[in-house]
């Protein structure tokens, strides 16, 4: 007779193990023993794969070939390797008797006999349970891991390697120093450069970077995972997410019904896990504010009217966005086009009444905004007042700042034997595991403050440097864009003002607009852009703009010896002054 033999473990460590192994082993002594015919192609093996799902591929491939006729009798060590659920056994093992082939199980024989079929019911029963039983034990023994402030997911992120417990210390992460240059890299990317993450993606295509699998191209979970998860900032957390059953199922395959899908749980049920920090708080909250704004001036969420100043205008009334929408005429012959506030629409925004702000003609207000940017392009004296003053304040400041970072650096050495002496009592069994735990927790908030305040202070700190260097790298900037402004179509001017502009808030007779200045110095001579494209960013959806770049500011050389210009923010806000407000008419 024709046989094959199937062995299975739920987890890779238990092939590590060798316990597949042992099962093929005893299979192959039993199809011997029997004097059937097993070939290699009838040898499967399911490693890191549960009983209680169906969808294994060489469990796939055996009930294949025994529905082609090619076995004639299946050994396996037992029920619960088949299935862990009885539903599932009385399945499989119905499927192999229609095609003519038997199931033996070696540890416990089975025939048609009532008895055993009864005791086959209960076998399956008991092996469910089992299974509930394991995943409870390990769904608590997560949370108590967590709770003691131990790394319990495995592998660590990108950015983080993972040490195994060892000698009595618990298993924890560690800064991959390479991964974590990268980790920073990205993030200036994303923040200073206000690139997308498409834009991110393509840069690292085709430079030196490589992912931790080793291949050419990056993942967009992956790199998204490093701007929007906050462990990256020194702390993780465990019981984030609840998985619960899909409502719109993508199909109806074996997995259908499972809880496949995640939701986040309530932030009082998350556990905060102590990690060490790859970036700072401010650098976090800046990258999530820009994926949020990536988000919102991304083309494929703005696709019903496309006007100039999409996702930029805010109502200065009520501090709602305002929208783009087409009213027509009489008879429909004429159409005109207006931004109106979110807040007019009562029954959406759930409000009492509508807002109280005008309608404003989209074509006057982008004239309005698109004349300032390419007076402020054409005249960036506007701004060196400004930048001025910053310049002044700054050597001020960094006096107090040198001081100031003294007294935080000691602080955070003290709370570092506080709570080494905290663990050396615990380990001497002078302190209880609740009283380390109240009393680290507390340490712990104490230092996430302390460093916030740090990282801000410096922060600061870079930016008051940059302002002493920014005038000649802003008159640059300007040079080369303001040449190709008249000729810009409306999506290069839509991404001209997204690159310039943070946000225009509209009152009823006057405009205040918050701008962020591109700013470079040319390292090297960059190609021609060409006549069409006034960023100089060579056209291409998603590419990242080309031109200038500040020196010292982190700005890279492309293969193709084209410097990219880096966008510095938080400097040159322009807040408007009498002579910039304009009076509109409105509607």
């Amino acid at each position: 007779m024709k046989a094959a033999i199937y062995a299975r473990v739920s987890t890779k460590k238990q092939g590590r193990e060798q316990t597949v192994d042992s099962q093929l082993d005893a299979l192959r002594r039993w199809a011997t023993a029997h004097g059937h015919e097993l070939d290699d192609d009838h040898v499967s093996i399911d490693e890191g794969y549960s009983g209680a799902r169906l969808d294994r591929p060489a469990l796939d491939r055996l009930r294949d070939a025994a529905r082609e006729g090619e076995v004639d009798v299946l050994g396996v060590s037992s029920p619960d390797r088949l299935a862990r659920r009885y539903a599932y056994q009385v399945l499989l093992l119905e499927e192999f008797r229609k095609a003519a082939c038997d199931v033996e199980f070696l540890e416990r024989p089975l025939s048609d006999d009532p008895h055993d079929q009864l005791l086959l019911q209960i076998q399956g029963a008991i092996a469910e349970s089992e299974r509930a039983v394991l995943a409870e034990r390990f769904r608590r023994g997560k949370l108590q891991k967590a709770r003691a402030g131990q790394w319990g997911a495995g592998q660590g992120p990108y950015g983080y390697r993972y040490v195994p417990k060892r000698d009595g210390v618990p298993g924890h992460l560690e800064i991959d120093e390479d991964e974590a240059a990268v980790v920073r890299m990205l993030s200036r990317w994303l923040v200073d450069e206000r690139m997308s993450v498409r834009q991110i993606l393509k840069r690292l295509a085709v430079g030196p970077w490589r992912p931790r699998n080793g291949k050419r191209l990056w993942s967009h979970a992956v790199v998204h995972r490093i701007f929007s998860d906050p462990l990256d900032t020194g702390t993780a957390y465990a019981n984030r997410y609840v998985h619960v059953v899909p409502r719109q199922p993508r199909s109806a395959g074996p997995r259908a019904g499972l809880p496949t899908c995640r939701k986040p749980r309530p932030r009082e049920e998350w556990i905060p896990i102590p990690v060490p920090a790859i970036v700072d708080t401010v650098t976090y909250q800046d990258a999530s504010e820009q994926l949020a704004r990536n988000s919102a001036l991304s083309f494929r969420n703005n696709t019903r009217n496309d006007s100039l100043l999409r996702c930029l205008l805010t109502c200065r009334t009520c501090g709602l966005a305002m929208c783009g929408v087409t009213s027509s005429g009489a008879g429909g012959r004429r159409q005109h086009r207006y931004y109106i506030c979110h807040g007019k629409d009562t029954l959406a925004r759930d409000r009492a009444c509508p807002c109280p702000q005008p309608r404003t003609r989209v074509e006057e207000l982008d004239a309005a905004v698109w004349d300032h940017v390419k007076r402020l392009l054409d005249d960036p004296a506007m701004l060196a007042a400004q930048f001025e003053e910053r310049a002044k304040q700054a050597d001020a400041l960094d006096a107090d700042a040198d001081a100031a970072g003294q007294r935080w650096e000691a602080q955070l050495r003290r709370l570092d034997r506080e709570e080494q002496r905290l663990l050396d009592a615990y380990q001497a069994e002078a302190i209880e595991l609740d009283e380390l735990k109240k009393r680290r927790e507390q340490i712990q908030i104490r230092k996430q403050i302390l460093t916030t305040q740090r990282d801000q202070e410096q922060r600061l700190r870079c930016e008051r440097q940059t302002a002493k260097e920014v005038w000649a790298d802003l008159t640059a900037f300007c040079e080369r864009v303001r040449s190709r402004l008249d000729e810009a179509t409306l999506a290069e001017r839509q991404r001209i003002l997204q690159l310039l502009i943070e946000r225009v808030i509209v009152g009823e007779d006057a405009l205040e607009i918050r701008h962020v200045i591109l700013l470079g110095r040319l390292k090297a001579e960059p190609a021609d852009p060409g006549p069409t494209d006034p960023t100089g960013s060579g056209g291409g959806e998603g590419d990242e703009p080309e031109g200038p770049t500040p020196s010292g500011l982190g700005a890279r050389l492309r293969s193709d010896g084209v410097v990219l210009a880096v966008a510095m923010r938080h400097l040159g806000e322009f807040r408007g002054d009498p002579g910039d407000k304009r009076i509109l008419p409105v509607r």
